[in-house]
């Protein structure tokens, strides 16, 4: 039986390559392709690409269960992705609640009960790992790892001439000045959460202004306003919320709060617009206003538009008034 299957699978990858061979597809597809089949021939939840940047594995490829991650950030240090990286060589783990090696608060966010990992060449130099995970303990077997490794190979075979991984190619949902990631990976990523909270509900949405930006702008210069939004990103970045916060345009950004409801996503809006106001920025004058809505339902119009709605009042509410930053009273 298992013969049979590592046959079928073998079939499959043979398919694959053939389809990419005879197709125009860009580098982009074809690593969202091979993914893609991952997760189907193990048998996953999940199937991704992480790539290392710095210090950090970035899922850069998600789909299945992984996809509302995509640009979630780990330290390579303490995950299992950036252990492959480091030894080159393919990791299982069969149970992450038992295992040292890997990022265990990660692994129940992500609903990874175990996981493989082979690693993923470019130019001779490992660069990231191809991962399935599945919510079971124990899911993967011999030919699993067959499986990934082949459809590893595939990935350098086909794009070893690729400029794949120039930052272009992995920052195009992630905005250049804050690092947040921007309105395309926003509007991806909304009615992905809002399936989920359909399900399992609810979402919340904080839709997040800063006070006094123009006039940092005006009197300090452009630079300077550069600068406040790159603090306000690194406070976002720095939040509980850090992979659910982008900036959609402007001095705006929006934070998805999985799994929150009305009174929970307001106590984590107020803390955060009290650390911007604490931060002082643009000589201290830059506060923030914010609206919230929640929603366990479909419709992404009408949750952005109530805390839009919100968050106009609360500018209108809030104007000329020294405590404006604090929307808790």
């Amino acid at each position: 039986m298992a013969n049979q299957r590592s046959a079928a699978q073998l079939r499959a990858i043979i398919r694959t390559q053939t389809e990419i061979a005879a197709s125009d597809l860009d580098p982009q597809a074809i690593m969202t392709l091979i993914a893609e089949r991952a997760q189907e021939l193990t048998r996953a939840s999940a199937g991704l690409i992480e790539l290392l940047e710095g210090e950090e594995m970035v899922y850069t490829v998600t789909t299945g269960e992984a996809t509302p991650y995509n640009g979630m950030r780990l330290q390579a240090s303490s995950s299992m992705s950036g252990l492959c990286v480091r030894e080159e060589e393919v990791l299982r783990s069969d149970d992450t609640s038992r295992d040292p090696r890997v990022d265990a608060a990660a692994c129940k966010r992500v609903n990874a009960a175990s996981m493989l990992c082979v690693p993923l060449a470019h130019h001779d130099e490992t660069i990231g790992v191809l991962k399935v995970y599945s919510p079971e303990a124990h899911h993967f077997d011999d030919t699993d790892v067959e499986t990934l490794e082949l459809l590893s190979d595939l990935i350098s075979a086909h794009l070893s001439h690729a400029n794949l991984f120039e930052t272009e190619a992995r920052e195009n949902r992630r905005d250049s000045l804050t690092g947040l990631p921007n309105r395309r990976a926003f509007e991806e990523r909304l009615p992905i959460e809002l399936a989920r909270a359909a399900r399992s509900g609810p979402l919340s949405l904080c839709l997040l202004d800063l006070d006094g930006f123009k006039g940092v702008n005006d009197r300090l210069g452009h630079p300077a306003g550069d600068q406040v939004l790159r603090e306000v990103g690194r406070i976002l970045d720095g939040s509980r919320l850090a992979d659910d916060c982008f900036r959609i345009g402007g001095d705006e950004f929006a934070l998805l709060m999985p799994g929150t409801d009305e009174d929970e996503a307001r106590v984590a809006a107020t803390r955060i617009a009290r650390e911007i106001r604490a931060a002082a920025l643009g000589q201290g004058v830059i506060s923030a206003s914010f609206g919230i809505a929640t929603r366990i339902d479909h419709d992404g119009e009408a949750l952005i538009a109530a805390a839009d709605t919100e968050l106009l009042a609360a500018k209108d509410r809030l104007y000329g008034r020294a405590d404006s930053w604090d929307q808790s009273t």
